[in-house]
């Protein structure tokens, strides 16, 4: 599904960058859903994890359609994934 050319090679210097990127999109989300909550006055606080699932999810797509020409945007979906399970543990926890 996700073949890469022989040319074009990942360079792990790319993916390590791209790894660190995508921990900041995902403290960017954090705190995106944690300000939206606070607008909207939320009193469930798993909606809190909910909010930044679907932020986190909405980039992942976007990481997912530059898969095959970046190296970065590798990184940016392991560590979307691994900010996704981190989300979803913590949803699980505030329920």
């Amino acid at each position: 599904m996700f073949e890469t050319p022989q040319n074009n090679p990942r360079l792990t210097l790319q993916v390590f960058l791209g790894f660190l990127l995508g921990i900041v999109i995902d403290l960017v989300c954090f705190f995106l859903s944690i300000m939206l909550g606070f607008a909207v006055a939320l009193h469930r606080t798993w909606l809190y994890a909910a909010f930044n699932a679907a932020g986190l999810i909405v980039v992942g797509i976007v990481a997912l359609r530059h898969f095959r020409e970046s190296s970065y945007a590798q990184g940016i979906v392991i560590a979307l994934s691994l900010g996704l399970l981190l989300d979803a543990a913590c949803g699980v926890f505030l329920h």
